[in-house]
């Protein structure tokens, strides 16, 4: 699965923000000692189309709830290509620490 990242801001420190939850969100959960709660449940990833996609989607606001409280996100959708690859697009909005 792969991750697309949108928001209307696009400065630096929204880059850096989108850099950190590539890194988070691509590990697989309780892959990394001392930190078993980085990372999405991969397991998801074998459910049906339905089941998974709101799975992840729910995994992946409470990520980013939990690790980044310089945004919030407020939209998870997905698209598929022509081979059946599952694209989650997180639309990420601005939260009250991104000014800090």
């Amino acid at each position: 699965m792969e991750l697309n990242f949108m928001s209307e801001n696009n400065s630096q420190k929204m880059q850096d923000i989108i850099r950190c939850l590539t890194n988070l969100l691509s590990i697989p959960s309780g892959s990394i000692p001392l930190s078993r709660r980085l990372g999405l449940d991969w397991a998801n990833l074998s459910k049906i189309p339905q089941d998974m996609e709101n799975d992840i989607a729910t995994n992946i606001v409470g990520k980013v709830d939990e690790f980044e409280p310089r945004v919030s996100v407020s939209e998870v959708t997905f698209s598929y290509d022509e081979d059946g690859m599952a694209t989650a697009n997180i639309l990420l909005e601005e939260g009250d620490e991104f000014g800090d």
